[in-house]
């Protein structure tokens, strides 16, 4: 098999503003009126995922590089605490550990005022000495932010409109149906649910190195470590991609799923049955903490049980990206050991780095 030969790539900022605007007028048709900005986040990670900049698709792997162009949920500068909803960023110029120079940064919003957008061009102001060239900010629903409050706050940051660019239903003077691609499995809910975790663990587990993996989120302190640590956010929006181009179309996708019990990461129902997803980045976030009222194990298991008593022909899954690596002594242990004390049954995945491969067991 031919290798595929690594090149630079060109980012062009007018054809990232193109695509842009072509991915929000298949995201606003989608819905009406976003529940969440989660569920606006990956609709707008789908319709993004597939367009071409310089040749090459967005949320695809970079031949030559570790990782493709579009995040979710990363730090756009190193050292820098503060996240993107998502980014846009160039793999083949990496830095020497960890990070890829990010170009331009995405913040998205369920309504927008002048508040959100003073806070999100501070945020920009904080990366621009690294080289991020521009800033989005996008509306969901509804834009509330006034061309004067808008020209005062770049004018207060020394900042011409060129470089902080706001979207919102409005501005998008087109807007056209996701080209969808039709299920063609005879697998039920959740066999294509299932299929489609695989497919994104492999992303993670394939090709991983210490400090440039798929989903990056190392940290700058941490050039001790021999692995990389997934970005959850990054691995929910590949995942969220896959769940749309093949699950049938009336298929319902709804993240940050609301419980009185907590937030879910996935719920998804179609014809009747019903499948929630809760994905952690590794078995170290299972830790006891004394701080804590409800203990991670207990959250997620009363999580699935509450899911489960909603709808009769109902799955749950538990996805922790990282089965070997990043975790210290006995955490995996004592969560699988809690995982298994009650009655609520789910089945967990993995990527096991020691085998190479994807691992998933039914527990209860």
């Amino acid at each position: 098999m031919k290798v595929p030969t690594a090149r630079r790539i060109r980012v062009d900022l007018d054809r990232i503003d193109a695509l842009l605007n072509r991915a929000l007028e298949r995201t606003y048709a989608a819905r009406d009126r976003f529940e969440n900005e989660s569920d606006f986040k990956f609709e707008l990670y789908y319709n993004l995922h597939g367009l071409r900049l310089d040749g090459h698709m967005l949320g695809r792997k970079l031949p030559g590089y570790p990782t493709c162009l579009l995040h979710a949920e990363a730090k756009p500068v190193n050292g820098n605490p503060r996240k993107a909803d998502l980014l846009i960023c160039n793999p083949s110029t990496p830095k020497p550990l960890f990070n890829y120079r990010t170009e331009v940064v995405i913040e998205l919003k369920k309504t927008i005022n002048a508040r959100a957008f003073h806070k999100e061009v501070d945020k920009f102001i904080s990366y621009r000495p690294c080289g991020v060239r521009r800033l989005y900010v996008i509306a969901a629903n509804s834009n509330n932010l006034g061309d004067g409050e808008k020209a005062a706050i770049l004018k207060e940051h020394g900042l011409v409109p060129s470089k902080v660019i706001v979207y919102d239903r409005a501005t998008i003077h087109e807007i056209k149906p996701s080209m969808r691609i039709q299920d063609t499995t005879t697998a039920g809910l959740k066999g294509v649910v299932s299929a489609c975790i695989e497919k994104t663990l492999l992303l993670y587990g394939k090709g991983r190195h210490q400090y440039h993996g798929f989903f990056w989120c190392n940290y700058e302190h941490e050039e001790n470590k021999g692995w990389t640590f997934p970005a959850e956010g990054d691995f929910n929006a590949q995942l969220y991609h896959l769940l749309r181009t093949r699950l049938p179309k009336e298929a319902k996708i709804q993240t940050e799923f609301k419980l009185s019990q907590g937030r879910c990461d996935f719920f998804i129902s179609c014809g009747g049955r019903s499948v929630g997803i809760e994905v952690k980045m590794n078995w170290d976030q299972f830790r006891h903490q004394p701080s804590r009222a409800k203990q991670e194990v207990d959250a997620i298991l009363d999580k699935f049980a509450a899911m489960r008593f909603r709808k009769s022909r109902h799955s749950n899954l538990l996805v922790v990206i990282q089965g070997h690596d990043g975790f210290k002594s006995d955490n995996r242990r004592k969560a699988l050991r809690g995982l298994s004390g009650k009655a609520v049954g789910f089945e967990l995945f993995c990527y096991d780095e020691e085998r190479g491969s994807v691992f998933k067991t039914k527990l209860r």
